[in-house]
This record gives structure tokens, sequence and C-alpha cells, in this order.
């Protein structure tokens, strides 16, 4: 006898996933806000922005090359005060600077 597979929508399990996501006291993206702007200060917070964090990779996006230059050169102290304020399972083994757009 063959049995059929339950099929279910991509709307249906999408919407599981968000829950089980925003379910936690903290959501992943606020954590990885507040843990930059722990460690890299107002001034700097104003020319650069997380964009995610994947796999021990954080990647933020950054204003200009000046800016790309300056954070590299500072990147293993924000990685350090980074970790020690993220609230999150996986911590940042490392940094990748982008230019980019800084809108939201």
């Amino acid at each position: 006898m063959i049995r059929k597979k339950e099929t279910r929508h991509v709307k249906g399990i999408v919407d599981g996933l968000i829950r089980k996501w925003e379910s936690g006291p903290l959501k992943k993206g606020n954590a990885v806000m507040s843990a930059w702007s722990e460690a890299v200060g107002s001034d700097r917070r104003r020319h650069a922005r997380p964009v995610s964090l994947k796999k021990g990779t954080l990647v933020v996006i950054v204003e200009n090359s000046a800016w790309l230059y300056r954070l590299t050169m500072e990147k293993r102290t924000i990685l350090e005060r980074f970790n020690k304020s993220y609230r999150g399972r996986a911590r940042a083994e490392d940094i990748r600077f982008r230019i980019g757009d800084l809108s939201e």
C-alpha cells in the first residue's frame, strides 16, 4: 500500500519559523545591533551597520573606504568587545566590512 506524504504550504512553514525565532526574549537582530552599539560607540555606529551574523562571521556595511580602513584597523578590538556584550548563542569569529548604503 502506498502512503501519501503530508504536504504543507510554504506559508505555514515560514510562519512557524518566524514564530519560533521571535519567541525568545530577544531577537537575534536586536542582540547583534545592541552588541555592535556597545562595541563601537556612537561615532562609529553612524558610519557602519551590521547586516548579518552567519557561521561566525559578522558582516558590516560601512559608509566609505575611509571608514572601511579605520574599522579594519580596529577589527580585533571591536570583535572582542562585540563578543563580550553579545547575548546570542554563537560568537563572532571574524568581521567582514563591506562598503554600501547605510539606509535601511
